[in-house]
């Protein structure tokens, strides 16, 4: 029996860091993070395995953790998986300038826009927006939902 070529061996495992790493910046998470740092304390999680969308199309399937509190939404990535180059996010409820609600082919969303980062294009799936809908209601968040 051959063995497998060593290169083959470091391939396997760095191929599905490089695709996590690139996602974090193709999806807009990087740029979200960077207008919306999450730095402190993380609230007690309101949704394990959530589930979001970037660009309309990039699903973050089970791969979010989200609080929230009075003061705003806070999103991380799944920890080992995602956590590495996915840095913590926090939106204050007052930075929201409005959430939709869509059904676009990809299914139904509610859409979550921001002041200082308009042009990323995020969403979450129902049952995760579930979790947040109360506080952003709450607070004022206008829009349909």
């Amino acid at each position: 029996m051959q063995e497998p070529p060593t290169l083959l061996i470091p391939l396997v495992v760095l191929v599905p860091f490089a695709v996590i790493l690139a996602l974090s910046r193709i999806s807009g998470w990087n740029l979200l993070a960077e207008h919306y740092p999450g730095s402190g304390d993380f609230p007690r999680p309101s949704k394990w395995m959530g589930y979001g969308v970037f660009r309309g199309w990039l699903g973050y399937n089970g791969g979010l953790v989200v609080a929230r509190d009075e003061r705003g939404l806070y999103i991380r990535g799944t920890p080992i998986l995602l956590s590495f180059c996915h840095r913590r996010i926090f939106i204050p409820w007052s930075e929201i300038t409005t959430i939709e609600k869509l059904s676009p082919w990809t299914g139904e969303v509610f859409a979550i826009r921001t002041r200082r980062a308009p042009e990323v294009d995020f969403a979450l799936r129902p049952g995760t927006f579930d979790v947040v809908a109360d506080h952003a209601r709450a607070a004022g968040v206008p829009g349909e939902y």
